[in-house]
């Protein structure tokens, strides 16, 4: 068994890192890391590579600039006879992870310039094709979409299922459901830690959402025989009255959740899934989807999904390269999800 080789001293001042006045510290230490894990979506698999003839994989293969123009074409799909807007290196149309081109609907022009704006202006050629935001998250939504538009393909093939991290889209969805259980903004502190500073703003800015968040997944529920539907109750986390323990929403809750995930797109879905894994906040999801109807914009769901750490940090300091650079990528990922949510209206 490995053991670190400690002086006599150093023992000692480990020792006190597990009394009463450092527990604060030490639980700070333990809930930052929450922060650095990777919010990357259930079908990318970054440890295994293909060789897939992609701009993508040659450009993290080549770290070497292989084209002169970024362009916008738009063309006709002919396997629905739409027009698309297809990003192209010297005329030719990047290419996915799956080898689907990457291209948007006309009603996401703004997505596309961003698209382009983004190849145009790379800041490194140091870069993993997964690296790009905005493409990465596009990527995932064109796979997603060609894969489950045929299931006989996707059923009878294991590698293509495995590259896109399910068979159905019920499979996402059951694993995003599970964020409902612990979500950020379902959790409280104890009163007194951080002297009370955090629970005041975490009745402050959670209870209201967790509120309308109830009344918005209402009509998603079952119905009385009344006709009427059933209230839908958040069970939140209350550290103050439940301690140390697990949380689970009720059936009725996590059926109007599903419902709810049901009725959205495929790209929305998939904008959803990367908002929860970044935020792990199912509710936070929900915000960054109905932001005009919740009256939120992107820097208040950063902030509502890491308020523990922002008054962690305001209280013993940053961690170089660790609280932030999880700052700006939590902003990155967030405002990456809502650019590809954004659809321009009467298209």
């Amino acid at each position: 068994m490995y053991r670190p080789i400690l002086s006599s001293s150093k023992r000692n001042l480990s020792k006190l890192l597990f009394t009463t006045s450092n527990y604060n510290a030490a639980r700070s230490n333990l809930i930052s890391i929450r922060y650095m894990a990777t919010s990357t979506p259930l079908g990318v698999d970054t440890s295994i590579e293909n060789n897939l003839k992609t701009e993508t994989n040659k450009l993290s293969k080549t770290l070497s600039k292989f084209w002169e123009k970024v362009e916008i074409i738009n063309e006709n799909d002919p396997k629905n006879g739409k027009h698309k807007l297809t990003i192209t290196l010297d005329s030719k149309p990047i290419k996915t992870l799956l080898g689907n081109k990457l291209q948007v609907d006309t009603d996401r022009e703004y997505l596309a310039l961003m698209l382009l704006n983004e190849w145009s202006t790379l800041p490194s050629l140091k870069i993993k094709s997964h690296s790009l935001p905005l493409t990465s998250i596009v990527s995932r939504c064109i796979d997603l979409e060609n894969a489950l538009n045929d299931l006989d393909l996707l059923n009878s093939d294991p590698e293509l299922a495995a590259k896109i991290g399910c068979k159905d889209r019920s499979t996402i969805s059951n694993l995003l459901l599970r964020y409902l259980d612990t979500d950020t903004l379902l959790c409280f502190s104890p009163k007194k830690d951080l002297d009370g500073a955090l629970r005041t703003e975490q009745d402050e800015l959670y209870l209201p959402i967790i509120k309308k968040i109830e009344q918005f997944l209402t009509p998603y529920g079952p119905e009385k025989a009344s006709g009427e539907k059933e209230k839908v109750r958040l069970e939140i986390l209350d550290a103050e009255v439940h301690g140390l323990r697990g949380n689970q929403q009720n059936e009725l809750t996590k059926k109007a959740a599903t419902n709810f995930m049901n009725q959205l797109s495929l790209w929305d879905l998939v904008v959803f899934e990367k908002t929860v894994l970044t935020t792990k906040s199912f509710i936070c999801g929900i915000l960054l989807l109905k932001s005009n109807e919740f009256g939120v914009d992107m820097e208040t769901i950063a902030k509502l999904s890491t308020l523990e750490t922002i008054h962690q940090t305001a209280r013993w300091g940053e961690v170089e390269d660790t609280h932030d650079v999880a700052k700006r990528d939590i902003r990155r990922n967030i405002n990456a999800a809502a650019i590809v949510a954004y659809k321009e209206p009467n298209v």
